[in-house]
């Protein structure tokens, strides 16, 4: 393995789609980086899936042609038993991507080094006295990071911020009917829900979501046999099936720290219906890039960066938790079993148009990193000062002179019409005002007037 300096600009602890990727992008940017894995499996399910919709994230990463090394176009059939009892499959506009995790991560990996990155294999990482130690197959070393990321996912426990009920995955492993071979199916069924992976050849996987309060209270073993005989898919008619990984699945983000970027875990439980944890770790990759490159320019700004990725991840997770609460709402034949009760949305309440509404007492105006492009760039923005979170836009709309218009109280209504007096708003759709402020609303950041 090549010498390492003591001094390096960056040091990625995690090896995994997001740190590997994270590793890869600096790398091509000429960055200093070293990639960290402790070399232990992965706690996921045999195979993952890619849309086909994440394509243009992969040509702006230039990833495509190398994706394709890593992963084969998915030959599955894919299907869902939810809301009825009739398998329905689905039909999409373009092929996505069947991957092996391991192995995949690792081609990651090798990816990041080819292009420069010092990548340690099968290492344990230490933080000591300013510095990490890592150890390995090959010695230790003494590293000082100039900027340190801790991209180990679900590892960082006390970090994390759940969101919804707590959900256990249980992956299984066993043979599949040879009629389902050549298949995926999401179904549901009344304890929780089946990811059913069926490939064409060798043994098929299961992974099943239990809530985790009910296994607690009668037992894995009891919900998962329940859940296998339930269902009307390929995951019933499975045989000499066997428990392969058991992990915490609950939706969640890693909490901010003013010193390191925490990568990756945002909306980390399985979606029910889509396919979006690998695309979601790249995105954290690039997203983290950025703020890396900046930072490199900019020390001053590190612990913002830090904070305002915190802040990325947070919002993607709770547009995920969005998605996923509409998806088990339309499951309507277990409403009364306890794991889909605790998880049916809950309603926002009836706006009224007329209620007068004006800014949060606890905002003030604050610098607001903004991307652009590969970088970070200060802009004139808002700050929470309960929460830390800072914005400058929402979507293309400012957010400092659209509040400025609920300086005093007015309804939602009266609010967007005056903001078409402020001179940044006045060019805008009035839909895309409207559609800002009722963020604003429900973020906190406007609240009833007293």
């Amino acid at each position: 393995m090549a010498p390492v300096p003591v001094d390096v600009e960056v040091l990625v602890v995690g090896g995994g789609i997001a740190g590997a990727g994270l590793a890869l992008l600096l790398a091509r940017r000429g960055i200093q980086v070293v990639l960290a894995d402790h070399g232990r499996l992965h706690r996921s399910g045999p195979h993952e899936t890619l849309l086909g919709s994440a394509r243009p994230l992969l040509e702006r990463l230039d990833l495509g042609s190398r994706f394709d090394a890593l992963a084969v176009r998915d030959p599955l059939r894919h299907g869902a038993v939810w809301g009825s009892d009739e398998l329905v499959w689905r039909q999409d506009a373009a092929p996505g991507w069947l991957l092996a995790r391991g192995a995949f991560d690792a081609g990651l990996r090798t990816m990041a080094a080819a292009a420069g990155a010092v990548v340690c294999e099968r290492t344990v990482v230490h933080e000591h006295d300013g510095g990490f130690w890592l150890r390995g197959p090959d010695g230790q070393r003494w590293l000082r990071p100039r900027t340190v990321v801790m991209a180990t996912g679900r590892t960082g426990r006390r970090e994390r911020r759940e969101l919804g009920p707590r959900t256990f995955a249980f992956t299984l492993v066993g043979e599949v009917d040879a009629a389902d071979r050549g298949t995926a199916v999401v179904e549901a069924v009344a304890d929780g829900w089946i990811w059913t992976h069926a490939l064409a050849q060798g043994p098929g996987s299961a992974a099943v979501m239990l809530d985790a309060a009910a296994c607690h209270q009668h037992g894995r073993s009891v919900l998962l046999a329940r859940a296998l005989r339930s269902a009307h898919g390929p995951a019933g008619r499975m045989s000499s099936v066997r428990l392969a990984t058991a992990t915490d699945a609950t939706a969640g983000w890693l909490a901010p720290c003013p010193d390191r970027l925490r990568l990756g875990d945002a909306a980390a439980s399985i979606d029910p219906l889509a396919s979006q944890g690998v695309e979601k770790a790249l995105a954290a990759a690039d997203h983290a890039a950025a703020a890396i490159a900046t930072a490199l320019l900019q020390p001053s700004w590190w612990p913002q960066l830090c904070a305002q990725h915190a802040q990325w991840e947070r919002e993607l997770a709770m547009a995920h938790g969005a998605v996923a609460a509409d998806w088990y709402g339309r499951e309507s034949r277990f409403a009364g079993a306890p794991f889909w009760r605790a998880r049916q949305p809950v309603p926002a309440p009836p706006l009224d148009p007329q209620q007068p509404l004006q800014a949060a007492g606890e905002l003030g105006p604050a610098m607001v990193l903004v991307r652009q492009g590969d970088r970070f760039v200060a802009q004139d923005g808002i700050e929470h000062r309960g929460t830390g979170d800072r914005l400058a836009q929402i979507g293309f709309v400012p957010v400092a002179p659209l509040l400025r218009t609920f300086a005093v109280p007015r309804s939602l209504a009266a609010g967007v019409a005056a903001a078409g007096s402020e001179a940044r708003l006045f060019v805008l759709p009035p839909r895309a005002v409207w559609q800002a402020a009722q963020r604003l609303l429900r973020m906190g950041w406007l609240v009833p007037a007293r």
